[in-house]
């Protein structure tokens, strides 16, 4: 019988993922260099930098959003 709680979808991730608050931008956050988190599109691509106070966990639909790509 399957679990009726399956782990959280945080748990399968290697990488946190977060909002740039400036932009709206989700991305997976690598690492922190001098206040600026360090993060790159969830679908891959050029990385980016934010200060890391503007910097918040993504929601499950942001995440999807995001990985849905443009329409």
């Amino acid at each position: 019988m399957p679990d009726p709680h399956p782990p959280d979808w945080r748990n399968r991730i290697s990488h946190l993922v977060v909002v740039d608050t400036r932009t709206g931008a989700v991305g997976r956050y690598l690492r922190t260099d001098d206040q600026q988190a360090v993060l790159q599109p969830l679908t891959g691509g050029q990385e980016w930098t934010a200060p890391a106070d503007l910097v918040r966990p993504a929601t499950p639909s942001e995440v999807a959003a995001a990985l849905a790509g443009p329409e």
